[in-house]
């Protein structure tokens, strides 16, 4: 179960996101905003924010959820019900509000821009939803330290502006997307605190063979369209592969365990007939 609503870690990210959004429309100072992040985060270099956005990759972030299968089912069931949050709060948003990207809004000298150029539907980021998304799992849904949520925090962030930082985002793209992201995060861990299922189930079998031809497509699969990252793409790839193969393997009951199993509540159905008669 999240925290109590009062925790700040609960309600001081969306609070804080959605006032931002709320002044860059009043003010119109989206545009402005887009360009000053945007050339300042230069500084870092494009192979930084170009890593950091594949982590904001609906592929990658689900074969990160692998892992904790078998040791924290709840995260693990919370995390697939925010990732189907995210994506209908992204994919409906853009149904109806077809902004363009700034690569079709502003002068290609005007700003920085790596990866694929894309120039429709901005609104909102992905990107950004499927990084509040994972951070707000392990922000409300895990007792942690301060420092440890607050570095998670700032890890989503990061990956967020890099959406800027690339030059396929705007600020409000990320503030709407942050938001869905975060609710959807609340919403799963409500879910998965109502109707908690064991991931040693049928179901987690299902749901882990899902999630490792994710983990498994990333060794392969060139869908995010920047060729500088593949490498690291296909390091997570393999390591969501055998460490989520490995925990689902821990998790399965094998012939001698179920025998060792029958066994044990043999000898305790029997001393209970002798403690009857």
């Amino acid at each position: 179960m999240p925290p109590a609503f009062r925790s700040p870690w609960v309600w001081l990210p969306p609070v804080t996101g959605l006032a931002l959004l709320v002044l860059l429309l009043a003010s119109g100072a989206n545009r402005a905003a887009f360009l000053a992040l945007n050339h300042a985060g230069q500084a870092f270099g494009p192979l930084f924010w170009l890593h950091l956005t594949m982590l904001g990759d609906g592929a990658v972030a689900l074969a990160l959820v692998l892992p904790c299968i078998r040791r924290v089912p709840h995260c693990f069931w919370a995390a697939l019900a925010a990732a189907v949050f995210a994506a209908l709060w992204t994919q409906l948003t853009k149904q109806f509000v077809d902004m363009p990207r700034p690569l079709s809004a502003l002068a290609p000298d005007q700003f920085f821009q790596a990866g694929p150029a894309y120039r429709r539907v901005s609104f909102p980021s992905g990107h950004a939803a499927a990084a509040f998304a994972m951070a707000g799992i392990w922000t409300m849904g895990v007792a942690a330290s301060p420092l440890r949520r607050a570095l998670l925090l700032l890890l989503a962030s990061l990956v967020s502006l890099s959406r800027i930082m690339v030059g396929v985002h705007w600020p409000v793209d990320i503030l709407w997307g942050m938001l869905g992201g975060w609710l959807g995060a609340w919403l799963g861990l409500r879910l998965s605190g109502r109707w908690a299922r064991p991931t040693a189930g049928a179901g987690g079998l299902v749901a882990g063979l899902v999630l490792l031809g994710v983990a498994a497509s990333l060794l392969v699969s060139r869908h995010i369209g920047i060729p500088a990252v593949l490498p690291a793409q296909r390091l997570i790839g393999l390591a969501c592969l055998l460490w989520g193969g490995r925990e689902m393997l821990r998790m399965r009951p094998w012939p001698r365990e179920r025998s060792r199993r029958r066994r044990t509540a043999r000898r305790r159905q029997i001393a209970e007939e002798e403690v009857d008669g």
